[in-house]
């Protein structure tokens, strides 16, 4: 009898294979991040983004105007900070 096969094993998602969104205008604002097969790892709107940076979980770019790439390394460790990667 052979062994069963069950596919490819798993593979760990590198943290530059995930995909971050951001949209921000006047007073509103929206972060995301997803895999690169587009599962939502998370998404902030408006205010929850404001509670998520001011109690330290997310930390804002430290550049005048951060673009959607300088908030992907810190949407990452927000989500691995709340558990939701590892």
């Amino acid at each position: 009898m052979s062994p069963v096969s069950f596919g490819t094993p798993f593979k760990p998602t590198a943290d530059h294979e995930y995909v971050c969104h951001t949209w921000f205008e006047r007073d509103r604002k929206n972060i995301r991040l997803e895999t690169l097969k587009g599962r939502e790892i998370f998404c902030l709107w408006d205010d929850a983004v404001d509670e998520a940076i001011k109690d330290g979980f997310l930390k804002a770019p430290r550049c005048p105007r951060p673009q959607t790439s300088d908030w992907q390394p810190l949407a990452v460790d927000y989500a691995r900070q709340r558990g939701l990667i590892k």
